[in-house]
Order: structure tokens, then sequence, then C-alpha cells
């Protein structure tokens, strides 16, 4: 005669600690501010009209551009 098959025995919780949580994410703070005059390498001169975080909205001669922060300079006035 076959024998059944017995159900698997539960396992008991693993005790385990605390998953770990990511650092808190510190706010980026750009160099720049709204109104600063800049520099960058291909539209030359232009002011800062907007940042988000390291982006920077920027108007330069009658055209609008969003630039990372690092590739542009402070104008020396």
């Amino acid at each position: 005669m076959a024998e059944a098959k017995k159900p698997p025995k539960a396992r008991a919780p693993r005790a385990s600690a605390s998953k770990p949580t990511a650092p808190a994410t510190l706010a980026y703070a750009s160099k720049y501010t709204v109104g600063d005059e800049i520099l960058h390498a291909m539209f030359g001169h232009g002011t800062v009209t907007m940042i988000d975080a390291n982006k920077l909205t920027i108007e330069f001669a009658g055209v609008t551009k969003q630039i990372v922060d690092d590739y542009v300079k402070h104008r020396n006035l």
C-alpha cells in the first residue's frame, strides 16, 4: 500500500533586523540665483530666469535654454 505524503512542515518566521532605510537625499542648492549673468561656451552671455535643482533656465539674446549648471560660468562684469 502506498504511503500518503506528509504535508511540509511550517517554518517559523525568521527573526530579522529591520531593513536599512535609504539615507535622506539632500536638496541640491545651485550656486546660481535668478538674475545672475552667466557665460556659456556655445550660447554666450545670458541671464538666469529660473532654477530647478541643477537645471537653469537661461535667456540668451532672445532664445531660452535649459542648461545644467555645471556647463555655465558666472559672467565677469
